[in-house]
């Protein structure tokens, strides 16, 4: 939509008196899948972070402001979602010590950066589109369109959630969010009330709901169907889902946008979670086809040290930076969190319920061997116990770690 796509590049030290800079370049097409490359240092940051966020807040505000500038009064109407519809663009910055979320350092978590880039790229873009106006007017345009086209959606998506949810017999112990439409909305499976309990107070809940099973579900592989229907913990999951079983069950049925696994990150934890992913791979494929269902990952440990605070979800990792240290003053203090119930709603929220700082695992299955998988949930979740050890024989020796 725009002759040569725009960019810049800023030093933080001119405009804000520290080390670092940040370049950038964003042009939108017609095609409906965006990306945004973003990097740290040259370090690629596939899951984001405070960069990101500055990033779209510059853009979103600077068309916003030009269409009001223009009076364009559907502009009001774009949001971070729109842009994305067709952006493609590359963000790179520097910065002295960076804070990442994580050792994997896929998501940046220095809070500065998100005003130092948004600041700089505000400035630009206001220059950019006042001096460019047939390129500004095409964007404009185009991202009001995509906005109309969500709101469409939405409001046709609200109209189906409500007939659903009137038709519906909900479980009592489903904890629901107030969304009216499935869009964007988040169903939590936890294992058991106590972390049903910390979840409430960490969840959003306009977008956020709760279902806590009590103990581990039925292993549905090779179980008749008369079984599984006089499953209470299944109906239960069922209902809340707004969907059947088997050859019953409709993805368009679907009450909730991502259903996310969110299970103790032990043994028992892990037990619960493949028990969980049989039943969905079983009954519900679709809803792993169409990249509804992921696996939550809590923390194992948080460690203190002075004001510095780091969680890690293993033994290796918690090692690391006990040698290493974070930063701050006196010993390292470690806290192993037995289970999701002994963390409070703050720590939940912070590690992994927020989506701006939590990290998701989307459950997949390999399209060029979807039988390789069908055979490998047989070996591990069915009835026969040869092929369980047989398989652990196999594999044993690239065991790293093991939690007994």
């Amino acid at each position: 939509y725009s002759d040569a796509p725009f960019s810049g590049k800023v030093s933080f030290e001119e405009k804000f008196g520290v080390p670092g800079s940040v370049e950038w370049a964003i042009n939108w097409t017609p095609l409906r899948d965006g990306f945004l490359n973003s990097y740290t240092n040259t370090v690629p940051t596939p899951e984001g972070g405070t960069h990101e966020a500055g990033f779209w807040a510059a853009i979103l505000k600077g068309i916003r402001a030009y269409g009001e500038r223009i009076n364009n009064k559907k502009s009001a109407q774009i949001t971070r979602e729109d842009l994305t519809v067709g952006g493609c663009a590359l963000l790179s910055i520097f910065i002295r010590e960076p804070s990442f979320v994580g050792q994997t350092k896929d998501r940046l978590s220095t809070e500065e950066a998100a005003r130092w880039v948004e600041n700089s790229v505000r400035d630009h873009f206001d220059t950019w589109l006042a001096s460019d106006t047939k390129s500004a007017g095409a964007i404009l345009d185009f991202l009001v369109l995509r906005a109309e086209e969500r709101l469409r959606r939405k409001q046709e998506k609200e109209t189906q959630r409500k007939s659903a949810t009137k038709k519906l017999r909900l479980p009592g112990k489903l904890t629901d969010c107030t969304a009216k439409s499935r869009e964007g909305t988040e169903l939590f499976i936890v294992e058991g009330d106590s972390a049903g309990g910390s979840a409430k107070g960490a969840r959003n809940r306009e977008n956020q709901a709760l279902l806590p099973l009590k103990g581990k579900i039925l292993n549905v592989l090779g179980a008749a169907s008369n079984k599984l229907g006089q499953n209470a913990e299944i109906n239960d999951l069922c209902e809340a889902l707004g969907v059947s079983m088997g050859t019953k069950f409709n993805v368009d049925d679907l009450r909730y946008d991502k259903i996310i696994i969110m299970t103790d990150a032990d043994v028992d934890g892990a037990h619960i979670a493949s028990l969980l992913m049989t039943f969905f791979f079983t009954q519900m494929r679709p809803l792993i086809d169409q990249g509804h269902l992921y696996l939550a990952c809590p923390p194992l440990y948080r460690l203190n040290q002075g004001a510095k605070r780091m969680y890690v979800s293993n033994d290796a990792e918690k090692e690391i930076w006990m040698e290493k240290g974070l930063g701050g003053k006196g010993k390292i203090d470690v806290q192993r969190f037995k289970g999701l119930g002994e963390m409070d709603a703050k720590d939940l929220k912070e590690t992994t319920m927020d989506p701006k700082t939590r990290k998701l695992i989307r459950v997949t299955i390999d399209e060029d061997e979807p039988g390789e998988t069908s055979d490998l949930v047989e070996r591990l979740m069915g009835k026969k116990p040869e092929l369980r050890f047989q398989y652990i024989q196999e594999n044993a020796r690239f065991v790293e770690e093991l939690d007994l």
